[in-house]
């Protein structure tokens, strides 16, 4: 072990990156194939033992890893690899971090700037992040930081490992639940479903004609869907509006005894990948998983677990311009109450548990550099299409690791 002195600077997220470039380029041994940098704040868990940290890198290296914590204070897109290691997209927290050899050039040799975050950084500069749950190494909580001004409170830093152990057991617990579905469902057959449309209410202002004109469009030659209109409810506040619209038409749902419907924005737009075939294989397999939503295409979500070759069980997401909704989830929502600041996906994502996300997306929404229920959709031209294609891109990257891990 090796006491450093920390090379100090008015911005202490420079103090700490100029630290750890002094140790890579002249203390650490130059045959070695890691070291473990430990900032001051460290401290180990009940759950730390040398031989858990030992084997843990041993199995990071078979991996080719890049960096391994010992513990996190926030993460995105976790994959568990085994029982203790877990694959991360991104996370902050670098009290005790394992950095393998073949990263020290990458950061010695990168330039650092006041705005960026040194654990931010190094997931940048690299592609095989690992954690070891449960943590072996946690924050201790002085009050204040020398990096992050907006830890400068007693509790904060605690209360981040904690969220973020919850996330873990989530992760582990839809794991658990959900059995991951690979190829066709048993039985499956068009033939069979060849008679089916499913019952499709398009929200629309009356106003709206330039909306309704293309989603009419878009549904046009597709008989699997019976659409209907429905005039959307007017509110002061937009999002109040889409709620109070889906909800009447649950209420409608749920007189008529329906099974399962569609609802539709319409701003809705099919993608190439949409088939009949892709859409309903999914959704009769979501309902064999116990699903009671699926999201035909999001603009954001948090974290994702897959679950089938083409669907996401999801925390959260955000967009509703595309989305299937199950018998059992209609009285949650006829019965939930809006808020003020309350939005209708985040509504769907708190009612239950059981939501899920197609992927490929079958639908995304078209900008008309307006929007009735967000302002910033109306505002940032590109803002939809970005959204869309990022979440694309975050769900691909996590399903092509989920899947590298289980052919190992």
């Amino acid at each position: 072990m090796t006491v450093v002195e920390a090379v100090e600077d008015k911005a202490g997220a420079i103090g700490l990156w100029k630290t750890i470039v002094h140790i890579l380029k002249n203390l650490a041994p130059k045959d070695c194939e890691y070291i473990i940098i430990c900032e001051d704040d460290h401290q180990f868990t009940d759950r730390y033992s040398k031989k858990i940290l030992f084997e843990n890198i041993d199995k990071a290296k078979e991996t080719n890893a890049d960096v391994l914590s010992g513990g996190v204070s926030w993460f995105r897109d976790a994959t568990r690899v085994n029982d203790e290691l877990y694959h991360v997209e991104k996370f902050s927290g670098l009290q005790f971090t394992i950095l393998f050899r073949n990263v020290f050039d990458e950061i010695v040799n990168t330039s650092f700037h006041e705005s960026d975050a040194a654990d931010y950084k190094i997931c940048e500069l690299t592609h095989a992040k690992y954690f070891i749950f449960p943590f072996i190494s946690v924050q201790k909580d002085y009050g204040y930081s020398d990096v992050t001004p907006k830890n400068n409170s007693s509790g904060i830093i605690s209360d981040l490992f904690a969220k973020s152990s919850e996330s873990v057991n989530v992760i582990n617990k839809i794991i658990n639940h959900y059995n991951y579905k690979v190829g066709a469902t048993p039985g499956f057959s068009m033939e069979t479903y060849s008679n089916i449309s499913i019952p499709t209410f398009i929200i629309n202002l009356p106003e709206r004609i330039d909306r309704r004109l293309h989603v009419l469009e878009q549904f046009r030659d597709k008989d699997e869907f019976d659409i209907q209109i429905v005039e959307g409810c007017k509110h002061e506040i937009g999002a109040i509006g889409l709620w109070m619209s889906i909800r009447k038409i649950v209420e409608s749902a749920l007189n008529n005894n329906e099974d399962i419907i569609i609802i539709c924005e319409d701003d809705h737009v099919f993608t190439k990948d949409y088939s009949w075939e892709y859409l309903l294989k999914n959704i009769i397999e979501a309902h064999e998983q116990g699903a009671e939503l699926l999201n035909g295409g999001v603009g954001g979500f948090g974290m994702s677990i897959p679950v089938s070759q083409n669907r996401f069980w999801v925390n959260w997401f955000y967009c509703t311009q595309f989305i299937v909704l199950y018998n059992s989830v209609f009285k949650k929502i006829i019965n939930e109450p809006m808020g003020s600041s309350d939005t209708a996906d985040g509504l769907l994502s708190n009612i239950t548990s059981n939501k899920m996300i197609l992927h490929p997306f079958v639908s995304i929404q078209k900008d008309f550099g307006y929007s009735d229920i967000s302002w910033i959709n109306g505002k940032v031209e590109g803002h939809i299409d970005s959204l869309f294609q990022n979440a694309q891109q975050r769900l691909e990257l996590n399903r092509q690791k989920f899947e590298n891990i289980l052919s190992k």
